[in-house]
């Protein structure tokens, strides 16, 4: 039998243990950021980091502009990335992405230039509570439509905060605010000015809550209301949105890695003359892996765009894409096949009387991938691209020939 002072040195020994364990508790996506914290590949004082070497595309294009008039030139993008962490005590967490990034033409001098992209944020995570703020500021030209064939400068800053409670296990529910500027420079494209037409703003408040299938799969549930407003007063593209998702996150370590992201969106236009959008949306990427020699990739993205013609504010464009990876030579070697479709809807004709325009685009792509660290590969892709437009005379077609470099071997 225990004395009364055994009894209380246990009960003290218990209750220091539970206050441990309490204070070391953290939700799941603590643990995520943690882990990227333990798994960076340079510690350096209390500052991790995670270097990486963006190579793009080196190669060949026939069709840089994507015009029915094709100019070819040579290319390439690269640079360097960084993934810097900090924590303290396991209750601050600091993330910081830094990627500047050089892009050039051996023939279109003018095309050369430098893109950077940088977001960082900051998390207090407590027993069952994740407080995350942050930020980002990108400022790149490159082509940011399929609508636009040139590549305009767009600067884009954005900030966000968000507030996730981990119930338990296996729910959690996360708010999130963010805010999105986007200015592009001031550059005629076909008559139009693609700075008055699509520098605006972005507001977003969401809502998600998620169910933890087991430790790999989660389940979630999503609202959103979104405001846009565009800087130009005589543009027509103000306007709000609703939307409902629903749909599964997939662990980067499992078999099953991605997202599946379906909902339902109701776009209404503040432009009496303009119709409203409601229908099915979507933003989903899915690897799975069969055995250790197959993996089978498929996404499919589809939302309301905005245009930059004049009679339409948006349209609704619509990828999928599917393929097989093999691997080969005890996996040293990986063969790629990607095929996909895109198609744009637009709401209105371009004058009275005309048929609704409709541009399809097809994309047939192979590549083959060296293993040139556990994760990364090096790659020689190789592709056709075609467009067809129904109302005029837009149909263009390129083929390209690159190297580039993937960190998901």
């Amino acid at each position: 039998m225990l004395g009364a002072r055994e009894k209380k040195t246990i009960y003290l020994l218990s209750f220091i243990l539970f206050s441990f364990l309490l204070a070391q508790a953290e939700t799941w996506k603590a643990r995520e950021m943690r882990l990227a914290w333990e798994r960076a590949a340079w510690k350096i004082g209390p500052f991790h980091l995670q270097p990486a070497i963006l190579v793009k595309d080196v190669g060949y294009d026939s069709n840089i502009y994507y015009h029915p008039e094709a100019v070819s030139d040579f290319w390439l993008t690269a640079g360097p990335a960084f993934n810097l962490y900090l924590m303290a005590k396991r209750k601050i967490i600091v993330h910081l992405y830094e990627s500047p990034q050089y892009v050039f033409f051996w023939k279109t001098k003018r095309e050369r230039t430098w893109n950077n992209y940088f977001n960082g944020d900051i998390s207090l995570s407590f027993n069952k509570i994740l407080f995350t703020f942050g930020g980002n500021y990108n400022n790149a030209r490159e082509r940011w439509s399929y609508e636009i064939d040139i590549r305009p400068r767009r600067k884009e800053k954005g900030m966000f905060a968000s507030l996730l409670y981990q119930k338990s296990s296996r729910v959690s529910v996360e708010g999130r605010v963010r805010r999105i500027d986007y200015d592009y420079e001031s550059i005629d494209y076909n008559g139009v000015n693609i700075g008055e037409r699509l520098s605006h703003r972005e507001d977003y408040l969401s809502g998600r809550i998620y169910y933890g299938l087991n430790p790999r799969i989660r389940y979630f549930l999503e609202g959103e209301i979104g405001r846009f407003d565009f800087k130009n007063p005589a543009s027509s593209g103000d306007s709000h949105s609703q939307s409902f998702y629903t749909g599964f996150e997939f662990s980067p370590t499992g078999r099953i890695r991605g997202q599946i992201k379906i909902g339902y969106k109701k776009f209404d236009t503040l432009a009496s003359d303009l119709p409203d959008f409601k229908g099915l949306v979507g933003e989903s990427s899915v690897n799975l892996i069969l055995g250790k020699l197959l993996m089978l990739r498929g996404a499919y993205v589809r939302d309301v765009n905005f245009s930059i013609w004049s009679r339409s504010a948006y349209y609704v464009g619509q990828t999928w894409s599917a393929g097989p990876s093999i691997y080969i030579f005890r996996r040293k070697f990986r063969l790629d096949y990607t095929y996909s479709r895109t198609r744009n809807d637009y709401p209105v004709p371009e004058y009275p009387g005309a048929e609704l325009r409709r541009d399809d685009y097809t994309l047939n792509s192979v590549a083959i991938y060296y293993r040139i660290g556990k994760t990364v590969g090096l790659g020689l892709s190789a592709g056709i691209w075609t467009r067809e437009v129904n109302v005029f005379n837009w149909d263009a077609s390129r083929k390209f020939l690159g190297l580039n470099l993937t960190y998901d071997f």
